[in-house]
């Protein structure tokens, strides 16, 4: 391993896992800058030193860069952030994981699913329609339901489901405005309580880094889907590596992809699968945990090594797992969503991390906070990462979670609402 004492690495984001970021720099003795135009971030907390840069200002990073001596620069997981940094990354010559043609295949959904059929992958069929004015034309040719989202948008912002063609041109209107391109995808409807599948690269190779049940949960005013839960490894797990690796490495491999992770949301319908979309990037969830805990592999280490000396290594590192910590047969990932309210106060966190079968609570929002009804990610409060055994234990951990954890509004209300019934919910195990 290079020795990495010293290096000065500057952070564009990560906040929700700067613990993980200053564990691995303590241990290297690695100098950490922070930048962005939110002093109350995470990583400002953990920076020896800070600059109120914006993030997104290229011109202005790349100065700040040169005039502080960056030796590397690790992006985070900030779709807008990354999309522009790895374009001023790649002119400086940093280190960087993606190029902006990488980046925009697989982040921007239309070229993705263009991708997918290249290569043989499944996807569910769409509708040619680019305006409202298509819609009136193609009424006797859709069968709903179908779904409209953004091209280019992600957190299930803009995302609707369609019962009839009133609820297309709503759908279609509110896709629109929350696309920064003003393009909006029309599909048909699948059930879309599927999977979702990790590959960390390293060197060109893909590796395999777990595959997880997505249970969605809905938000009725909006009509929109939203992580609910997630549970690893999925039954269906050898079936879909059997099917789809090859063809994914090939596809991967086609357009350069080398080093980073990625993520691919996959529905299933019966016996069929159906390719979404990707993010090349962690999961929302803070998807580092449960691959570092099922396949040793801590993603945040291999970014910052790779980033700091441009040589490629994802095991072998520090862990992000606390060795106390109870072993299991399956790891969940469970939302916690709000109500809408300017959240006053916080409490049962603490005990609830203290439990052995907790792994991880990363936490979105903290007191003064206004939460809007968006129907999507916004509404997260956090997720509680954590092992078991049977279903049984399973429906305990989530009772005691919101037994304890209490987020109250001005009101003294509790926003924290349980969104999934734990009495009734069949797991997939």
């Amino acid at each position: 391993m290079i020795n990495l004492a010293n290096k000065r690495l500057l952070l564009l984001g990560g906040s929700l896992w700067k613990d993980a970021i200053k564990d691995f720099a303590d241990e290297h003795n690695i100098i950490l800058i922070a930048t962005g135009n939110d002093a109350s971030a995470g990583i400002f907390e953990i920076a020896h030193e800070h600059y109120n840069v914006d993030s997104t200002d290229a011109e202005a990073m790349k100065q700040l860069i040169r005039e502080k001596n960056i030796d590397g620069v690790y992006m985070g997981g900030s779709e807008p952030v990354i999309s522009v940094a790895c374009s001023y990354l790649n002119e400086l010559g940093l280190p960087c994981y993606c190029t902006k043609e990488q980046w925009e295949l697989l982040q921007n959904k239309s070229k993705f699913k263009h991708l997918l059929i290249e290569h043989g992958l499944p996807v569910a069929p769409k509708y040619d329609i680019s305006s409202l004015e298509d819609i009136g034309s193609l009424a006797n040719e859709i069968t709903f339901p179908v779904i409209t989202k953004p091209t280019d948008g992600c957190g299930s912002n803009g995302f609707s489901v369609c019962n009839n063609l009133e609820e297309l041109k709503e759908g279609y209107k509110r896709a629109s405005v929350a696309s920064a391109s003003g393009n909006v995808i029309v599909e048909k409807f699948v059930k879309n309580d599927g999977v979702v599948v990790f590959y960390t690269f390293s060197n060109g190779k893909m590796y395999f880094s777990g595959l997880e049940d997505k249970y969605p949960v809905r938000y009725q005013e909006q009509g929109s889907y939203v992580a609910g839960m997630f549970i690893f490894e999925s039954p269906s797990t050898m079936a879909f590596r059997q099917k789809f690796d090859c063809k994914l490495q090939n596809m991967f491999s086609s357009i350069g992809i080398k080093e980073g992770t990625i993520w691919i949301e996959v529905f299933c319908d019966g016996d069929n699968f159906y390719f979404n979309e990707a993010g090349f990037r962690y999961g929302g969830s803070v998807s580092i945990y449960p691959v570092d805990y099922l396949y040793n592999i801590n993603q945040v280490a291999a970014d910052i090594y790779y980033a700091l000396t441009g040589e490629s290594k994802i095991y072998g590192h520090i862990s992000l797992i606390n060795p106390a910590k109870q072993k299991e047969s399956y790891y969940c990932v469970y939302g916690l969503h709000l109500n809408p309210g300017t959240i006053q106060s916080i409490n049962g966190l603490d005990e609830i991390c203290e439990m052995s079968n907790i792994i991880a609570l990363p936490i979105t929002k903290v007191i003064g906070t206004n939460v809007a009804s968006t129907g999507s990610i916004t509404q997260v409060f956090g997720f509680v990462h954590f092992v078991f055994d049977t279903q049984e234990q399973w429906r305990e951990i989530v009772d005691k979670i919101h037994a304890t954890i209490i987020v109250t509004d001005e009101a003294g209300n509790n926003m924290l609402v349980p969104k999934i019934n734990a009495g009734s919910l069949k797991l997939r195990l």
